[in-house]
């Protein structure tokens, strides 16, 4: 397991204004300042290191400009400075990108670990998407071996930087023995084989992907996990906050973990699964869903209610993610406490954790 994130420590505030003179501080110091090895050319294929994109810094910084109170509210929830630390630091990234901002994420251990899951793969397939061929590696679980399809990077980010795992100060949030667990965005089963290996033969995993190819391969990992697979169920749903009964998508061999809902894609909501669809409880819930994770909490809200889960949602997609999701969570009135961690070098894989 990774060390927890290190954030140099915040000065501490208590209004936007001071907020945001602290940061404006902080962008015209690193305005001068050119980061080296700070790019993800495997992520941004066709892009060059040099790029900035002025246009778009611009529009983000006026948003957080336009969204000061609801960013600073959201600032105030996270429990611990290094969250609070982490935020900063984000919004930073987002405003002046990599050739400035070089994020936490990028240290010499985790990038050592691509080199790790590289050495675990054992043979390439003939599936690919847009990050070349998917291959089958083998990474070591908890209690079994776990064969996974898909890029090293997903191996990377679910065995070794252990995304959607935080412990920090005391604070474990994570799926425990025993635990239902809803796995919304299940991709290529990475996450739900290695949460299936957490929860053991008392728990349970209910994985959901509206992409037929995507089920296949989890159907396929499952085969190859023999021991893990009666723990998981798959679901070929996009999870929201509505009920569409259209048909499951005509199979094709599309592969994408970038996919949105769109009209005519199958959905559930949480709340639905748990009355009709054969998902017992629910104790742990995880979100990477490009952009529909609100919709899906809403979707759940009684669930929510009901067991009080912990929770790991992807907070990057739309930039009102960083106030309208860790809100509505507080708007419960559950006493959620929140924290956050970042699991890349540019400014995807935030996720926030919540745990009463």
């Amino acid at each position: 397991m990774t060390a927890p994130t290190k954030v140099p420590l915040a000065t501490p505030i208590s209004t936007p204004s001071q907020w945001l003179d602290i940061l404006l501080v902080r962008i015209f110091r690193a305005i001068h300042t050119t980061e080296r090895d700070n790019f993800d050319a495997n992520r941004y294929r066709g892009q060059s290191q040099d790029d900035f994109f002025a246009e778009h810094h611009a529009q983000y910084f006026s948003f957080l400009l336009r969204n000061l109170a609801q960013f600073f509210q959201t600032r105030q929830l996270l429990e611990d400075e290094q969250s609070r630390a982490l935020f900063d630091h984000l919004v930073l990234y987002r405003t002046l990108g990599h050739l400035h901002v070089r994020l936490p994420f990028n240290n010499p251990e985790n990038r050592a670990h691509l080199e790790t899951a590289e050495s675990w793969r054992v043979v390439d397939t003939e599936d690919a998407g847009q990050f070349g061929p998917l291959a089958i590696f083998l990474a070591p679980g908890i209690s079994h071996d776990i064969h996974i399809k898909g890029w090293r990077g997903n191996v990377a980010a679910t065995f070794l930087y252990r995304q959607y795992y935080f412990s920090r100060g005391g604070v474990t949030v994570e799926a425990g023995h025993g635990d239902q667990v809803i796995d919304a965005g299940g991709c290529f089963g990475d996450t739900a084989l290695a949460f299936a290996d957490a929860v053991g033969d008392a728990g349970h995993v209910y994985v959901f992907d509206p992409l037929p190819m995507h089920c296949a391969i989890i159907g396929q990992t499952l085969a190859m996990n023999p021991a893990l697979a009666p723990r998981i169920s798959i679901y070929p749903f996009g999870l929201t906050d509505e009920v569409n009964d259209a048909p499951p998508l005509p199979f094709d061999h599309r592969i994408n973990p970038g996919a949105r809902i769109e009209a005519g894609i199958p959905t559930l909501t949480i709340d639905a699964a748990v009355g009709s669809h054969g998902v017992s409880r629910v104790d742990f819930i995880k979100m990477d869903i490009e952009g529909s994770e609100l919709g899906a909490l809403r979707g759940a809200e009684a669930s929510i209610r009901r067991w009080c889960p912990k929770l790991a949602i992807s907070l990057y997609h739309r930039p009102e993610d960083f106030f309208s999701i860790p809100a509505w969570i507080n708007s419960l009135g559950l006493g959620y406490r929140f924290f956050l961690d970042h699991y890349s070098i540019h400014h995807e894989e935030t996720v926030l954790y919540a745990t009463l």
